[in-house]
């Protein structure tokens, strides 16, 4: 790799890859001479897209371009592609800070012009992966000049370079370099809130004598000046690197560089702690080498966990107290062939702070674990008037229906109900059947003799007395369909019709 970490010195249409620490200032120092254009207009169309890994660092990354380069056009980082949309057609923006994801939503709401696209760079490369820059990447122009930061090359980067950064220049920083093995903790922020966070370690450890290593000491005096310590305090020193021999406790405000780390670490300090982001403490690691990185305890959250330990030792007691657990007792005694009774008990602990964790709270009925009452509760004498039994209601209760259509579903999706075939047949073994004429049990009628009048068939014809045709005397003839009505009147002779 080349030494030189200039950014300029490749070609327009050339690609070039940073290899540094993940700190917020030397990305913003290493791309503020690439996006920055003289004569830009702040409501001009975007000339260049950085892409991060979420919303929170690009809020990040904008602070320090702002602070890198005061004369910088106007930054618009994404933290919500709707607003970003409206933002973009209204005003627009020279820079924006989007995640792949945003900048995809963005394209498809033809709200991220890239057409006169002149830089387009990936921050933090190594947590990216290179099927989500597709979309992106493929909308971006050929000319356009390419940016790839990262800690180290990993083999996703090495994907990355291959597919969208040709023959890419890479210039490593510092980070390569050999540091003196050092014991560090360390406590995970946001990059942004590193300097506001020193006063509050300080009070937390009340060391006689701390030393700031931090790249932006001016954020860090004013910190320190809210909470009350004088300008040229003694007690606590901020520096960029160097320390007092053999003081108690060096405070890194920020991932310092190798060289600021070996300087800070040279004093012999009593204690080291760093406030950096999650993704800088591999690089941590790197630094710290073979003396390796814990995580650093606050005494408030120490102070929680022997308060809940104190009141669960609290529960035990009134649960010994009231009574002998001699049923318990009995069943845990085979356990004592095997394992010390403290053991046991620690189990015992162990399932009931899952138990605990794994009850529900959204009704509202499960109460906090030390809230839980160690007593056990006395039955009363009589229930409730809707828990008696002659209140209590029977009906079954039915469910609630499941819409499984809302609110919109295709009506060819939805479950048919299949044929139900309702047809009684009489050969199935199954089917209801009545009594029949040839069991010798089926209840028999009055046998008919020879003189009877013959059953009516199932077809035949029902008589009845409408109709009928009278015996004796003319039958008067009905009318037919379309027949003239007759009428009441007095009838003409024959002769004169």
């Amino acid at each position: 790799m080349s030494a030189s970490p200039a950014a300029g010195n490749a070609g327009r249409s050339t690609s070039v890859a940073h290899f540094l620490a993940p700190h917020w200032g030397r990305i913003a120092d290493r791309l503020a001479p690439v996006i920055d254009r003289e004569g830009g207009e702040p409501d001009s169309a975007p000339a260049a897209l950085l892409c991060v890994p979420d919303s929170g660092a690009a809020l990040e990354l904008a602070a320090a371009l702002r602070a890198a380069r005061p004369g910088v056009p106007r930054i618009l980082p994404v933290t919500d592609a709707l607003r970003a949309a409206r933002v973009l057609r209204t005003y627009g923006a020279p820079i924006v800070i989007a995640t792949p994801a945003d900048a995809e939503r963005l394209l498809a709401a033809s709200a991220l012009p890239l057409d006169g696209l002149q830089v387009v760079a990936l921050v933090c490369a190594e947590e990216f992966d290179a099927d989500q820059l597709a979309a992106v990447m493929a909308s971006v122009p050929k000319d356009a000049r390419r940016v790839l930061v990262a800690s180290e090359a990993t083999p996703m980067v090495e994907i990355l370079l291959e597919r969208y950064f040709h023959k890419a220049h890479r210039l490593a920083d510092d980070t390569a370099a050999e540091t003196t093995p050092a014991p560090v903790q360390y406590v995970c922020v946001r990059s942004l809130e590193a300097s506001d966070a020193v006063p509050a370690l300080l009070d937390d450890l009340d060391p006689p004598s701390a030393t700031v290593v931090t790249a932006d000491a001016a954020a860090v005096h004013s910190a320190l000046a809210a909470h009350g310590y004088p300008a040229d305090a003694r007690m606590v020193q901020v520096s960029d690197g160097a320390a007092p021999p053999n003081v108690a406790l060096v405070l890194f405000a920020g991932l310092p560089s190798p060289a600021a780390f070996d300087a800070a670490m040279a004093a012999k300090p009593g204690r080291a702690v760093a406030l950096i982001a999650p993704r800088q403490l591999p690089t941590l690691r790197r630094l710290a080498g073979a003396g390796g990185v814990t995580p650093f305890t606050t005494r408030r959250a120490l102070s929680a966990a022997r308060a809940q330990e104190e009141r669960l030792r609290k529960e035990l007691r009134a649960v010994l107290r009231t009574d002998y657990p001699a049923r318990e007792i009995v069943s845990l005694e085979p356990l004592l062939a095997e394992f010390d009774g403290a053991e046991v008990a620690g189990a015992a602990l162990r399932l009931l702070d899952a138990a605990r964790s794994a009850a529900p709270t959204a009704g509202g009925d499960a109460r906090p674990a030390t809230q839980v009452s160690a007593t056990p509760e006395r039955p009363t004498r009589s229930a409730p008037p809707a828990e008696r039994p002659g209140n209590r209601d029977t009906r079954p209760t039915r469910g609630a229906r499941v819409r499984d259509d809302f609110p919109l579903r295709d009506p060819a999706d939805r479950p048919r109900s299949r044929f139900v075939d309702r047809t009684v047949r009489r050969d199935r073994d199954d089917a209801p059947r009545g009594p029949r004429r040839d069991r010798d049990d089926a209840p028999r009628g009055p046998r008919r003799g020879p003189g009877d009048a013959p059953r009516g068939g199932a077809g035949g014809k029902p008589r009845g007395d409408y109709g009928a045709r009278p015996r004796g005397g003319f039958a008067p003839k009905r009318p037919g369909f379309g027949d003239k009505p007759r009428g009441d009147g007095p009838r003409r002779p024959r002769g004169e019709r």
